[in-house]
């Protein structure tokens, strides 16, 4: 069974290169970043060899105890893409163990466990000081990367079985999302800390901590090894030996759950009324624009998108802050990284419709009335809130009419990128969560189109408000009122003509690639 099982992972990641091809060139691309981490990380742990022992210890059980954390957090956190979750297995009345040790070498095969177990085997160049100290490395990097999987096995089973309701997934999203963009302030926080003259001693202890853990044991066991500490070695591969047994304990307990309970549901809702395809007109334009106030309000991946946009510029404030950016300086940022995500957020907005986007194929819906009706609800609450965000900002500035520019390139920002999302959505989209799942639980086949997507569309709005943006720097920092206002004529008139040419030119891709825009959501 764990053969078959090996295979079908392996036809599963060959099928992703039978998809489209700028799905194939994303894929490559991500491969490439992938490979070239993997190397980097190699060679440092080559290269830790040479240093002194301390300090090759530290590095790697600190990072070693960090990557344990990632494989049993993030699961649990914000989810993953799970191809070969227990519960797909329940009809076919497998042996639970079989089964469960099956899906655990299944697992190893992938970016992730490949790179991890690359990782593990240049650790024995690391601890290559002393034979014992190589032969525990050889014995270690196996059990280390059997910790990290089972670990991520039960966490993705926990996440499968905890999170099967809408509203758990949605809570736990929300946090996942708060806690992810608030690491950037953490780790600034903890980097202009003044610790005093015994940091690394600090450190030091923190290391030796995690070696005792089931996070470092692995990974520290042939440093104790290296220094002399042959028992010291062996105790703590017994401890990394318990806590693999646990684990798959536990994973076949999960396993075992998975395939014999159905997965819980939660209570219907009843809905009354019409909503929003009550308030707006009864157009194509109108019920286009509904549908998607609809979703922005209810839908949880829309949720965590417009839950991003504010808390991003108060995490790069609280950065800027902690590096002594002065406090006028920060009042010019919030509102243009609003108005950057705000658009951007548009750019896939079609994928998320699945199957449902069938109904405009179907119905003959023209694109331009697509197109403006899902841009509709962030027009209306984005614009107004830029406006004011700006005003408020220029005051804090000392300069009131500082407004002007930050109106200017924040609605270039978000003008534009609206413009430009409207065509990449109809023009490449690339497959999103689908309705009810985890909005961070990315398809193994979107990885590598929606980084090449998002790249684009965020340097195309950079460049296009790079006009705006420079005469509002050159108004601010002294060149008089002139140049403020002129960066607000441009940014506007700049963000208006790339949203009404976007709108069109995704209009007309609409109309032109309606089947293979149904196609490519039946994919996600």
């Amino acid at each position: 069974m764990t053969r078959r099982l090996v295979m079908l992972k392996l036809r599963l990641l060959a099928g992703q290169l039978r998809r489209s091809p700028w799905q194939v060139v994303g894929l490559v691309l991500l491969l490439v970043y992938g490979i070239g981490v993997t190397g980097l990380l190699v060679a440092l742990l080559v290269a830790l060899r040479y240093a002194p022992l301390r300090l090759a210890t530290d590095v790697v059980v600190g990072g070693g105890s960090l990557a344990v954390l990632g494989f049993a957090l993030v699961p649990l956190l914000i989810g993953v893409d799970d191809t070969l979750d227990p519960r797909r297995f329940a009809l076919f009345g497998l042996d639970r163990t079989r089964l469960a040790i099956g899906l655990a070498v299944a697992a190893v095969v992938g970016v992730p466990g490949v790179a991890l177990s690359v990782i593990a085997l240049a650790t024995v160049a690391t601890w290559s000081r002393t034979p014992g100290a190589v032969l525990t490395a050889l014995v270690a990097a196996p059990l280390t990367v059997l910790l990290c999987v089972l670990a991520g096995r039960c966490a993705a089973a926990l996440a499968g079985l905890l999170l099967s309701t809408r509203r758990t997934r949605e809570a736990v999203s929300a946090a996942g999302v708060v806690a992810l963009v608030l690491l950037g302030p953490a780790f600034a926080l903890l980097s202009n800390a003044d610790l005093g003259p015994d940091a690394a001693a600090t450190l030091q202890h923190v290391t030796a901590v995690l070696g005792w853990t089931p996070l470092g044991a692995t990974w520290a066991a042939p440093a104790a090894v290296a220094a002399g500490s042959t028992a010291e070695g062996l105790l703590r591969l017994v401890i990394g030996l318990v806590v693999v047994l646990l684990l798959a304990v536990a994973w076949r307990a999960l396993v075992g759950r998975a395939v014999s309970s159905p997965a819980r549901t939660a209570p219907p809702q009843t809905v009354t009324g019409l909503g929003w395809f009550g308030r707006l007109p009864g157009t194509p334009l109108g019920a286009v624009a509904a549908r998607s106030t609809t979703y922005w309000a209810r839908d949880v991946r829309y949720r965590v998108s417009a839950l991003i946009v504010p808390i991003t510029p108060v995490a790069l404030v609280l950065v800027l802050g902690f590096a002594g950016v002065p406090g006028p300086t920060l009042a010019l940022l919030p509102v243009p990284v609003v108005a950057l995500f705000a658009g951007w957020t548009t750019h896939n907005d079609i994928a998320y419709d699945h199957t449902a986007v069938w109904l405009h194929v179907a119905a003959g819906v023209r694109g331009t009335a697509d197109r403006l009706g899902r841009l509709a609800p962030v027009l209306a609450v984005g614009s107004p809130l830029i406006v004011i965000g700006a005003i408020v900002c220029g005051v804090l500035a000392g300069d009131p009419v500082v407004a002007a520019a930050l109106i200017g390139t924040s609605g270039c920002l978000f003008l534009s990128g609206a413009g430009l999302g409207a065509v990449t959505s109809a023009l490449a989209p690339y497959p999103v969560p689908r309705p009810g799942a985890s909005p961070f639980q990315q398809p193994n086949s979107a990885g590598g189109a929606a980084a090449l997507v998002q790249s684009a569309l965020f340097l195309g709005q950079l460049v296009l408000s790079a006009p705006a943006l420079v005469l509002g720097l050159v108004g601010v920092r002294g060149g008089g009122d002139g140049w403020l206002w002129a960066s607000l004529v441009v940014g506007l008139g700049v963000g208006a003509l790339v949203l009404v040419v976007g709108t069109r030119i995704g209009g007309r891709v609409f109309d032109r690639r309606g089947p293979e825009i149904l196609a490519a959501a039946l994919r996600a």
